[in-house]
Order: structure tokens, then C-alpha cells, then sequence
């Protein structure tokens, strides 16, 4: 009998370690800042600032600003454009409560923090948060239709845009990532990611045409490309 509660008490220990071992694992995101490749530029140099303050197209730049969160975990790029984004619109939720039943049924916590989020998984988990939400595959727009959209969306104001798209594109590491956009830039041609791994990057301009080639991608786990869903209030 004794030898029978050790081993029970020698498993359950087991258990307890690897589960919050698993959990530091997740929670746990070190300061890593990686250099950005040519072309991509910080908003916190004098030329990304200056970008910000000629752009004819950053309504959303403001309350993005106020309620951008960086991801806290390493597979929440999309939780925490979700969380901002909702944010932007009022309606108040964190990472840490981010998944409720509803959402759970979409994708359980435990399948985004093992393996993201696909570009319609992010729309359905947004719209059980009462949002309207548009989604956008690559394709099915051109450049010249995605730049139309960029200016409009970001010269109006409650209505957001999330970018999906393959950071290898960008000179970042092959990873497909998901973050909002806040503003555009007419005469660089250029967009503002208000990047979620801000252990890794700033918030960054990136080319338009760069931009659209990284969301021109396949999404292994969706067999469709990339692309990127605007939301608003119902």
C-alpha cells in the first residue's frame, strides 16, 4: 500500500512539473530584438515618424495606439490583434480570459497556443465577439484593389484591418504571422504593422507590394493564402 501512494505521489509530481513546465514554456517571451531587413522601416526612427505624421490615411492609428497589446504568449499573434482590435471598438476582453466558450468552439486555447490560428479561424473567433467581420484571401484581390482598400479602410475611422502573411516575405524568418495595420503612407507607398511580437520588432512600415507578396501565400493548415479580414461593429 505504501509502495503503491509513492508511485501514485512520484506520477502526479511528474505530471505537475511537465504541465507547468509547458505553461513557463508558453508564457515566457524574452527580449529578442532582431534587426529589420532593408526596405522595412521602425516607426521610432525620424523616417518612420516622419511617414506617420504626412500619412492622409491613419484614423485608426490613434485607438489603435491605445489599445494595442503584444502577444504574451508565442502563438497569440492573432489573439492579441484580436484583443486589440476589439479593444479599438469597445468591446473589453484580454489574452487571458480571450477564450470563452463561444471562442472555444471556434479554436480551443490549447490548438492556438500548439499551432496558431488560420486567416477564417481569426474572423469566426472575432465575430463571436459580436464584430463584423470581412475576409479577404489573397486571392481574390490584385495590388492596385488591396491598396484601394488600405486607403480607405485606414482613412476611416471603427473599422480595422488585420494582415495575414508569411514573414519570410519580409526578411523575417519563415513563420506565418497575423498583426493590425493602423496607417498608409501615399508617397512611400508604404503600411504600418503595428507588429504583436514586440519582443522581436517595433511597429514597422512596410512596402505595399511587399506586404501583398507575403500574404500571397499558402496557409498549410488552411490550404488557402493568406490575406486579411477588416472588422467593425455589428
Amino acid at each position: 500500500m505504501k509502495n503503491s501512494f509513492t508511485l501514485f505521489c512520484t506520477i502526479f509530481g511528474a505530471i505537475i512539473f511537465a504541465v507547468q513546465g509547458t505553461a513557463q514554456a508558453y508564457s515566457q517571451l524574452e527580449n529578442d530584438q532582431q534587426p529589420l531587413p532593408n526596405r522595412l522601416i521602425s516607426i521610432s526612427t525620424h523616417e518612420g515618424s516622419e511617414r506617420l505624421k504626412n500619412s492622409e490615411a491613419l484614423a485608426d492609428y490613434q485607438n489603435l495606439a491605445a489599445s494595442y497589446k503584444a502577444q504574451n504568449q508565442r502563438s497569440y499573434c492573432g489573439v492579441a490583434s484580436s484583443v486589440s482590435v476589439l479593444g479599438s471598438l469597445g468591446i473589453k476582453t484580454n489574452q487571458d480570459n480571450f477564450f470563452t466558450t463561444a471562442a472555444s468552439q471556434v479554436r480551443t486555447q490549447n490548438e492556438v497556443m500548439s499551432g496558431g490560428m488560420t486567416l477564417d479561424d481569426l474572423a469566426d473567433l472575432l465575430e463571436t465577439y459580436g464584430a463584423k467581420v470581412s475576409v479577404n484571401h489573397a486571392e481574390e484581390f490584385n495590388i492596385d484593389q488591396f491598396r484601394k482598400t488600405l486607403e480607405s479602410n485606414l482613412a476611416t475611422k471603427n473599422n480595422y484591418l488585420i494582415v495575414n502573411y508569411q514573414r519570410q516575405v519580409l526578411g523575417q524568418g519563415r513563420v506565418g504571422h497575423i498583426s493590425p495595420v493602423s496607417a498608409y503612407d501615399r508617397e512611400s507607398d508604404s503600411v504600418l504593422i503595428m507588429d504583436t511580437a514586440a519582443h522581436k520588432y517595433p511597429h514597422t512600415w512596410v512596402p505595399v507590394k511587399m506586404l501583398f507578396d507575403a500574404m500571397k501565400t499558402i496557409d498549410s493548415d488552411s490550404g488557402l493564402m493568406r490575406g486579411f479580414v477588416e472588422v467593425s461593429n455589428n
